[in-house]
This record gives C-alpha cells, sequence and structure tokens, in this order.
C-alpha cells in the first residue's frame, strides 16, 4: 500500500465492503473486530499511474453516502494519507497496521511477527498488498503455484507488493481469528472470472471454507475470504449476495 492509492476506487471499493459486512446492523458479522494490515512501501523505482481513479463518485453516487462523502472530503483536503482513512472512523471496530514492510528477508520476518502480534485478539484479518498473492502464473495448464516467503521472497521483484503463502497461514491460525480476508488485483494470466475460479480451488485445498466477490470498476480486483467453519462461510455468503443484489454493476459473488 502507498500514500498515493489513497481514497481511489480500490480504498472506495474495500470500505465500502467491510462496512457492509462488519459496520451494518443487518450485518451477522456486526462490530466484529478487524485488523487492516496495509503492506506500506515507498514504491522505488516504480513508473506509473497508479492511484489516479478518484473520479468515480458519480458512478457510485448512493451506495454509501457516509463513505462518499468522507473519501470526497479526504481528496479536496489533499490528505492522501494511510492514516488518514482511519481517522475517517469508516470502520469504528478496526484498527490499523502501518508498520512498513522491509526489503531484507530476515528484517521482513520480523515485520510478519509485528503484524501477527498486532492482530492476534482480532475477529477479522485482512491483508491488503498493493498486488494481492504472490503467485506463478501457469497459462497453458491454467493453473497458479501459490509462492512461499521462505522460498521465494529473494525470487520476487518487489515483494513488498505481495502478501506470500506461508504468511497469509500465520494469519490463518491465530485462534482468534474466523475470517482472513486477501486483496488480490487482477492480472492478464486469464480471464478475470477464470483466474477467481482457478485461485479458489488451489486455496481451498488448504482453506476448505472459501468464498471470493470481486469488485468490477475501473481495474477489477478480488476479495478472498478463508473462513474457520461451514457455518461462517453460509453466513458470509448470505450477506455478500446481499452486496451483489443491491449493486449488481459493482459487484460479483463467487461462491465455492
Amino acid at each position: 500500500m502507498q500514500d498515493k492509492y489513497v481514497g481511489d476506487v480500490g480504498d472506495f471499493g474495500k470500505f465500502q465492503l467491510f462496512r457492509f459486512l462488519f459496520n451494518h446492523a443487518d450485518s451477522p458479522f456486526d462490530r466484529k473486530r478487524l485488523a487492516q494490515i496495509w503492506f506500506m512501501h515507498e514504491g522505488e523505482g516504480e513508473q506509473n499511474n497508479d492511484g489516479r481513479h478518484i473520479d468515480y463518485f458519480e458512478r457510485m453516487s448512493g451506495t454509501d453516502e457516509y463513505l462518499e462523502d468522507s473519501l470526497m472530503s479526504l481528496l479536496m483536503r489533499n490528505r492522501r494519507e494511510v492514516e488518514e482513512l482511519e481517522r475517517l472512523k469508516l470502520l469504528p471496530n478496526a484498527k490499523f497496521f502501518y508498520e512498513r514492510v522491509p526489503k531484507a528477508y530476515e528484517d521482513r520476518q520480523q515485520w510478519l511477527q509485528q503484524a501477527l502480534w498486532f492482530a492476534h485478539k482480532s475477529d477479522v484479518v485482512a491483508v491488503a498488498p498493493d498486488n494481492g498473492m504472490a503467485l506463478k502464473c501457469l497459462r497453458s495448464e491454467e493453473r497458479f503455484e501459490l509462492l512461499t516467503l521462505e522460498r521465494h521472497y529473494r525470487q520476487k521483484v518487489y515483494p513488498q507488493k505481495y502478501v506470500f503463502a506461508d504468511e497469509i497461514g500465520r494469519f490463518f491460525m491465530l485462534p482468534s481469528v474466523e475470517i482472513t480476508i486477501v486483496y488480490q488485483h487482477l492480472g492478464r494470466c486469464m480471464s478475470h472470472d477464470r483466474q477467481i475460479e482457478v485461485l479458489m480451488k488451489v486455496l481451498s485445498k488448504t482453506y476448505p471454507y472459501i468464498t471470493a466477490i470481486k469488485h468490477r470498476p475501473y481495474s477489477p480486483r478480488v476479495f478472498f475470504f478463508m473462513c474457520k467453519s461451514s457455518v461462517i462461510v453460509e453466513h458470509l455468503n448470505y450477506r455478500l449476495g446481499e452486496l451483489e443484489k443491491r449493486h449488481p454493476e459493482f459487484w460479483t459473488l463467487f461462491r465455492q
């Protein structure tokens, strides 16, 4: 995560989703304790226009007025800083981890320990790296290999932009955690929907209770939910289905 992304359409989607799940009286997950793990870094060496999609307000009008007003105010004040998102009180029962992801492998291990301690009393952990999971796309076989921190960290360009498979497992295994959410930017390896289907199949080998929802505007992205029980994923699918029904032009649910 970088400050230049703050308030863009990706943030709108993320907070709309989390508010609908964890800050809404109609939701079975209302007021669950959420730990948001920002994968903060400086973006050294990158030359791109990421974070430019901030002209979405008319398109999203009426979907979450408090969120719309809050993010519009942030952009108008030119306060594109991650800490500002917490100050907006968009998720009153959430806390946010801002420690920057280090470059060195040994430092990354220490960073992970700090993030695990930060999240250890939470009901829900959401990890938000720029690109999502570290993957190897095997296009001809239509499959993905999930890369691990231990084996692949030094091979990955800009590893601070990814979460590795063993890191996801460490968050999932925290005793208090019921749901682990992983953000994934969709690439060009396969069609977007096929990527989601293949990734769900791969992840379900480790996390049998899984579901996903795609946020469609501009550059599509997906949120994977790994749950501790069938009951949790059943309630989650119902609630996510309600979001899809209300805003079918923005959200698509992928049940296992």
